[in-house]
């Protein structure tokens, strides 16, 4: 669904429980530690998939490209591809009024110096003021249209790449309360545990479904899987989650290749608007 407002874009859809009770804490993704499934909790729409393949020491990550807002649907590349630092992003897209711009504090994190987790931890630091401007302003706009967009629903970046000599998974999340105050998630899949096998961010009820089902599922392979895992979210989900399909790979190495670049071709035609990338 989309906000009222015609100057947002967001990633947004609906809200799913959790499914291990005795985790703490506002997880707005899917967690995959090994093959199970650890939680889900206010999960909005679009449909991004990271998985990290420890056999072959390699990362995949796939996202739908569509975009939500008030009079249409639009295609938009939820992939960034910078040297040593590829992020798929989802959640508050961008804010007119607040100039709030995830695109272009993605890319500053990831010219920050230092390694995977810096830039991550970087770009928490740059978004956090930016962030809460823009949803304050939804807030006190909106109103009560606030809770189906920015209240208890995480803005969050999967940073992909190599920590510590290895492929890793890196999630940072921003989420605000009912206040409009901003809080923080973390979540990593790195070497040597390497706990998760991956992150899932928005629709995922049929994902879940074939994990639940196959509990073989992660002996497949990884980017047939990822790519199959958001093209059930966008059967099921037509009007949140939509092709192309943007997926990249990257070896052990950091070497990033690009199996199908789908929206992410070309680079956004309205710089204006305010939008939801469905998370």
């Amino acid at each position: 669904m989309c906000a009222t407002s015609t100057d947002k874009f967001w990633f947004t859809g609906p809200r799913l429980p959790a499914i291990l009770p005795q985790l703490v804490g506002p997880l707005r993704l899917v967690l995959v530690a090994s093959s199970i499934l650890l939680c889900s909790l206010s999960i909005r729409a679009t449909s991004v998939v990271a998985l990290l393949d420890s056999k072959n020491d390699s990362v995949v990550i796939a996202a739908d490209c569509r975009v939500n807002r008030t009079v249409d649907s639009l295609s938009e590349c939820k992939i960034i591809d910078k040297p040593g630092c590829t992020v798929a992003i989802a959640g508050l897209y961008r804010e007119k009024t607040t100039a709030f711009d995830l695109r272009k504090l993605v890319d500053a994190a990831c010219q920050y110096p230092g390694d995977l987790r810096a830039k991550a931890e970087a770009f928490l630091r740059i978004s956090r003021i930016p962030y809460e401007r823009a949803v304050r302003h939804i807030r006190n706009v909106e109103g009560g249209n606030f809770g189906r967009t920015a209240e208890r629903n995480a803005t969050e970046v999967i940073f992909a790449g190599i920590q510590d000599g290895h492929v890793a998974l890196i999630v940072r999340g921003l989420l605000a309360d009912s206040a409009g105050r901003i809080s923080f998630e973390r979540f990593e899949s790195v070497a040597p545990s390497y706990t998760r096998a991956g992150y899932f961010l928005g629709l995922n009820g049929h994902i879940r479904a074939h994990v639940n089902s196959h509990p073989d599922w992660m002996k497949e392979d990884h980017v047939g899987l990822a790519h199959r895992f958001v093209e059930m979210e966008m059967e099921a989900h037509p009007d949140s989650a939509g092709p192309p399909i943007s997926e990249v790979q990257i070896d052990k190495d950091g070497h990033v290749h690009w199996l199908d670049k789908g929206a992410c071709e070309s680079r956004p035609t309205d710089p204006t608007a305010r939008g939801i990338i469905a998370n």
